[in-house]
């Protein structure tokens, strides 16, 4: 969409366009495809470039997007914010199947976060113990 061609909504006009968005999009953000709350609600989302409103976002989705694409900007100087983002979602689906036989080793499973804690918590009683 050009523009030129465009109009311009009035900020008398931006809740009636959300209002419709949300209709128009089963009453779900666009993004995450999650029920807007009264904890996350919807909010009209634009590309800031154009002015060009896309559609009906959680504001917490909203604002994800704007901080992605400015980490984008500035962390990977000549890669268009969408190509880098496109290409996260590729790479993380690829190895949404383990491609590596390694583990990190900061790595710990659910099992092992319950052991340590477990363990941190006998030893908080062990000193409250000591203490009396």
């Amino acid at each position: 969409m050009q523009q030129g061609n465009t109009p311009r909504l009035t900020t008398g006009q931006l809740q009636d366009v959300l209002t419709q968005l949300v209709k128009k999009q089963g009453r779900k953000c666009a993004v995450c495809q999650k029920p807007f709350t009264s904890w996350d609600w919807p909010v009209l989302d634009h590309d800031h470039d154009t002015g060009v409103i896309r559609g009906a976002l959680h504001n917490s989705c909203n604002g994800t997007e704007g901080k992605v694409k400015k980490l984008a900007q500035r962390g990977h100087k000549g890669v268009p914010p969408l190509e880098y983002v496109v290409g996260l979602g590729k790479y993380l689906e690829h190895h949404k199947t383990p491609r590596v036989p390694y583990l990190h080793p900061t790595h710990l499973t659910e099992d092992e976060k319950r052991e340590q804690r477990n363990k941190k918590a006998r030893e908080a009683r062990a000193r409250k113990k000591a203490k009396k």
